[in-house]
């Protein structure tokens, strides 16, 4: 068997060929069926790189979770060419930057998306775009035009070393980097969650996370690994598409962030029904969600990851209530993982990226002595992880040290709360103070009165609030995690109507 990620669906086709591959609001593709519309896509995309061929160039895809996104991306592969897959939601503004930093020979697209035309967008790019000879829409089916009779094959087998995507983070500041990663992590990735989930042929996962995120990506490709099917719905603000595709489909396994299975034990409980397990990442989560999950039948296991290296550590079925409610798990096969003096976590082993497309060097403050810095507090004890917050947002108030991160779990003890975000603003008198962001339960009745007197009878008196907003929903990024930059200019700019202390 090939350790490549395309070998994963040859591999996948060869035992499973009949059995669905992707199931799609109600569309169904086969497993021999989604190969079969990889590689015509990959013959167009052969016949409109010319004699230069695109072994080792970048494809960019652009596309909602849909067969659009896995054909194009697969397609990259079979030619030898290193995919950069992008999250519809992006923007003009968000493409000119990341596709400048990539510089891809190609890119695959919907025609337009949620109102927005790529299509044009991208005409109006190109000019700025030097290394782009051809743009190929697709629908979001996947289908393409039908070229068996060109006699293009394949032009590339990669090694497993070699880079198979270029993976652009979420993050809210900064110039776009684009992650280098390998076959080998992918397909090594998959397989640990294709095991550590006991999956099967016959099982179904819900997948919103999107693919063109690694947590996403990984979900996918694991599913496939199994020869099980991927329920593919669109990450968006409205929970219809979800509901439809866990009442018509039946899964069996759902993966999302804590802020997508809090929604549903919060509003549609019954939804979850005959999900046996998950993966939950992108946010900590809070122990009392991942008991009633357990309570309702669905085990939901945290993970920990980053798009620099994968998924790192993970909890495992079998493991004592006690550690997979606080912990995200014991570090994945291949990872070393240690806690530096200034608590960060660090990591190294062969999945960590080597650096960025397009830098000459690894990044100084990323990588220190061979261990890359994940920017995570952290604490391992006994080999279990509990992730404590993030560095960059400690938070000092009046000279006393504030990690979000546990005024965000405290608060989420309320039995009202849903959502909860907690980050610092300045303060003449005290240098920093808290600001908490809270959606409520739908239904329940909740103050920010009454909540910064249950935060006060729960920790000390600096780690309570100075304000709290009430909120009908958290900003989040593509990945489902707070969209920190947007609460922090909502608290310098003010919320009008918010209910706010």
């Amino acid at each position: 068997m090939t350790d490549t990620v395309g070998g994963l669906l040859d591999s996948a086709v060869d035992e499973h060929a009949d059995r669905p591959a992707l199931l799609w609001q109600g569309a169904e593709l086969a497993y021999a069926e989604l190969r079969q519309q990889v590689v015509v896509l990959a013959k167009r995309l052969e016949r409109s790189a010319g004699p230069a061929g695109l072994v080792g160039q970048r494809i960019a895809i652009i596309a909602p979770n849909s067969p659009a996104l896995a054909v194009a991306t697969f397609a990259a592969w079979r030619v030898g060419a290193v995919a950069v897959p992008l999250t519809a939601r992006l923007r003009e503004w968000e493409l000119e930057r990341i596709l400048g930093d990539a510089e891809p020979t190609a890119v695959v697209c919907v025609a337009s998306h949620g109102g927005y035309s790529f299509a044009e967008a991208l005409e109006r790019l190109s000019p700025g775009l030097p290394t782009l000879r051809s743009c190929l829409l697709a629908g979001p089916a996947g289908e393409v035009e039908d070229e068996r009779r060109s006699g293009a094959t394949r032009v590339s087998e990669p090694l497993a070393a070699e880079v198979a995507a270029l993976l652009y983070s979420s993050g809210t500041t900064g110039a776009p980097r684009g992650a280098l990663v390998s076959h080998a992590r992918e397909v090594n990735g998959a397989r640990a969650f294709r095991d550590l989930l006991e999956l099967k042929a016959d099982d179904r996962a819900v997948l919103i996370v999107p693919i063109s995120h690694a947590f996403g990506l990984t979900c996918f490709l694991a599913t496939l690994a199994a020869g099980a099917a991927v329920v593919l719905v669109e990450s968006t603000f409205s929970p219809g598409p979800l509901l439809r595709a866990l009442e018509e489909r039946r899964p069996t396994l759902l993966h999302g962030s804590p802020t997508l299975f809090a929604s549903l034990l919060g509003s549609r409980p019954e939804a979850l029904d005959g999900i046996r397990s998950g993966l939950v990442a992108g946010a900590p989560s809070p122990s009392a969600m991942l008991e009633r999950l357990a309570a309702h039948g669905l085990l939901a296991l945290n993970v920990y990851g980053l798009t620099e290296a994968g998924a790192v550590s993970s909890c495992r079925l079998d493991d004592p209530p006690a550690v997979r409610l606080t912990t995200v798990g014991r570090a994945l096969p291949g990872f070393e993982l240690r806690v530096a003096n200034d608590g960060v976590l660090e990591l190294r082993g062969p999945a960590v990226t080597p650096g960025y497309f397009g830098r000459s060097a690894p990044d100084v403050d990323a990588f220190v002595d061979g261990w890359f810095r994940t920017g995570d507090l952290a604490t391992i004890e006994g080999g279990y992880v509990r992730i404590v917050g993030r560095a960059k947002d400690v938070v000092q108030v009046g000279g006393f040290t504030v990690v979000p991160a546990e005024v965000e779990a405290v608060l989420l003890e309320h039995p009202d709360v849903l959502e909860a975000a907690v980050l610092g603003r300045p303060s003449e008198r005290m240098g920093e103070v808290l600001e908490a962001f809270v959606v409520a339960r739908p239904g329940a009745v909740l103050t920010s009165i009454d909540l910064l007197r249950f935060a006060r009878s729960r920790v000390a008196g600096y780690k309570v609030p100075y304000a709290l907003r009430m909120l009908p929903s958290l900003p989040v990024l593509a990945s489902g995690k707070p969209d920190r930059r947007r609460l922090r200019n909502l608290a310098a700019a003010g919320s009008a109507g918010s209910d706010d202390v």
